[in-house]
């Protein structure tokens, strides 16, 4: 398995080097803009710094050496080009001031201090290493700031396209300054950059963290595309974005199936500036409920949940419709430091890494991972409660939330108190990198099991990689679950018909007996390739635990069995798909297939076969930003 892995990532990192117009590779100028960084921190915290958003801009000091703009926009004079792209993302610091109402107040360059002309020169040069690595396509002359600290600016090209779109804060100062490049272009035309508003609220930190909130507040690497139409209105920050994915599956073997059915998800989100910091109204939906037919769909070797009170064996179960139903309000404590708040009826707690609908290294595979039930399935949980501290890079969270599993009725939502609880720090060294350890206690998983409790670890790194015409994306992640030993009671209810409301299949002793607890390991290795716009190529490998439920069929009577950790199985995925012309600008299509290699283990090859197999034809539709671009 080890050498297939290899295998993988070497082969898709041979065709991560196509293309030449952007350089993929860590930039040189990386440890001067750091150097940068850290200089202008010591300026503002030296100094007063009287800005009007959190964290302070840095155009004002490198204009003209000091900053009012908390002073200006209290008086209805308007602020720089970066505090304006600041209030448009939610990140406003003057009361009584509402971010519609701040315009753009364009000033010249001042006299600086020796110390800020240093600094000025210092980031001078390493503008000009991004310009030699075909980063730096700036719009304004002298380049802008802001893009600088990211590693990387597109204004240039984003304005000069048919359809011109938005620029950053402080293009758009430079431009209303007289300091554009381009002729025949009204500087009054020239507008900020929608993503400026559409992130507000998504980010756990300062810019510097690189990172986006995805699944709850999981995080994913700011590097990976994102498929978002965005609108701002009265104030607030309008989003969605979704995917579904219609699927033929045709599986072998004695317990291989085939099926028509269809997965995907929908997000609608919105955000706005309230008090001193950023508030966001998350949810998500899903139409599987309708779409997966009988419960599930086929998954050799896949087990968890139920339908019709009988435990799902070699299938997937849909997921509810609603998958989140949350708010968040982010404060910020400094320029590096924020404090952010989660709660969700229905939500994702602080628990492994963010769930595999959602990472761009899975992106292309609808079939659920088989690990699911060891790593991310708790990103559909109940009465979930989150406080987490951001620091630059690093994130501290922890999480109370109601422990059951949702049940067989994908429509509604499970109500329940507080009894789980679970903790997670999370590293983001570059806007590429995201890495976390979580741990968790969930008590009463299990609907076949309503007195067991678990102990869940998990551990994940994911990398994305931005390409001339596409990107990269891998994840590596584990998961452990502790299943611990619980005793059963005699007298439980066995039979729907005799069952009181709520109660679940338990299993028959007539004494009370000590039942063991067990460890289940699995691991998780994904990537996906985009390449020519027009190309994807993806792959999974996976090497998962699983119970003596795989011996049988599905039956009434499983939910009896009492199971335990029995065997190991591996799964291998490739696939590849081809992005179709759309007519729709905010639409994606594309159409592919993948095959699936299964190898079982000694015990199970019996029932299943050495290497069962699976085959999938994919039809998918993505939505897009209105621009075109992912």
């Amino acid at each position: 398995m080890i050498r297939l892995l290899a295998l993988l990532l070497v082969a898709l990192s041979a065709f991560c080097h196509e293309g030449n117009r952007r350089n993929p590779k860590p930039t040189a100028a990386a440890p001067k803009l750091k150097q940068v960084r850290r200089e202008l921190n010591q300026v503002k915290k030296a100094a007063p710094h009287a800005c009007c958003v959190k964290p302070g801009c840095d155009l004002c000091l490198l204009r003209k050496g000091k900053c009012t703009c908390a002073e200006d926009v209290k008086a209805g004079r308007g602020g720089c080009g970066q505090c304006q792209a600041g209030w448009a993302a939610g990140r406003g610091a003057v009361r009584g001031v509402d971010a519609d109402d701040v315009e753009l107040l364009p000033s010249g360059p001042g006299e600086l201090t020796p110390e800020l002309r240093t600094i000025a020169a210092n980031l001078l040069e390493a503008k000009r290493t991004l310009v030699k690595e075909k980063r730096f396509q700036c719009c304004i002359r002298g380049g802008c700031v802001q893009c600088a600290f990211e590693g990387e600016c597109t204004c240039g090209t984003d304005l000069a396209q048919a359809k011109p779109k938005g620029v950053c804060g402080d293009c758009l100062h430079g431009w209303r300054a007289g300091e554009g490049l381009f002729a025949g272009i009204a500087p009054g035309s020239v507008t900020l950059s929608p993503m400026n508003d559409a992130m507000a609220g998504m980010t756990p930190g300062p810019a510097e963290s690189g990172v986006y909130f995805a699944s709850g507040t999981a995080q994913l690497p700011s590097a990976q595309p994102f498929g978002m139409l965005t609108k701002r209105s009265h104030g607030w920050n309008l989003m969605f974005s979704g995917v579904l994915f219609g699927v033929h599956t045709n599986n072998s073997g004695p317990r291989g199936r085939d099926k028509l059915f269809a997965t995907g998800w929908v997000m609608p989100m919105a955000s706005r500036r309230l008090g001193r910091g950023v508030l966001s109204i998350r949810t998500m939906f899903s139409p599987e409920t309708l779409t997966v037919t009988n419960g599930r769909y086929p998954l050799l070797f896949q087990e968890g949940e139920t339908w019709k009170n009988i435990p799902i064996l070699n299938g997937q179960h849909p997921h509810d419709f609603v998958k989140e139903l949350a708010v968040g309000y982010q404060y910020r404590l400094g320029e590096q430091t924020s404090v952010n708040f989660y709660y969700g009826l229905r939500g994702d707690p602080a628990i492994g890494p963010v769930a595999y609908p959602h990472r761009a290294s899975q992106s292309e595979n609808p079939l659920a991972v088989l690990a699911h039930h060891y790593q991310d399935s708790t990103h559909i949980a109940t009465n979930v409660a989150t406080v987490g501290v951001s620091h630059r890079w690093l994130t501290l969270e922890a999480s109370g939330f109601h422990g059951r599993e949702p049940d067989e009725k994908r429509w509604g939502i499970e109500l329940g108190a507080i009894n789980s609880f679970a903790s997670r720090v999370t590293v983001t060294p570059s806007s590429r990198w995201a890495g976390q350890f979580s741990l968790a206690r969930i008590n009463n998983r299990e609907a076949t099991h309503p007195d067991r409790d678990s102990w869940r670890q998990t551990a994940s790194v994911q990398y994305v990689r931005p390409l001339a015409t596409g990107h990269w994306a891998w994840s590596a992640v584990w998961g452990r679950n502790h299943d611990l030993a619980f005793t059963q009671l005699p007298g439980a209810y066995l039979l729907p018909a005799t069952a009181k409301p709520n109660a679940q299949r338990q299993h028959l002793v007539l004494v009370p007996t000590r039942v063991p607890g067990y460890r289940y390991n699995a691991y998780t290795l994904e990537s996906t390739l985009l390449t020519h716009r027009r190309h994807w190529i993806w792959g999974r490998a996976e090497l998962t635990d699983r119970s003596s439920l795989l011996l049988f069929e599905e039956a009434p009577f499983v939910a009896l069995i009492e199971e335990q950790r029995f065997t190991r199985v591996k799964a291998y995925t490739m696939g590849y798909s081809f992005e179709l012309p759309s007519r729709v600008s905010f639409l994606q299509h594309s159409i592919g297939a993948q095959f699936q290699l299964l190898q079982a283990p000694a015990n199970l090859q019996p029932i299943y076969g050495a290497y069962p197999k699976g085959f999938q034809i994919l039809l998918r539709v993505r939505f897009r930003s209105a621009d075109g671009t992912r």
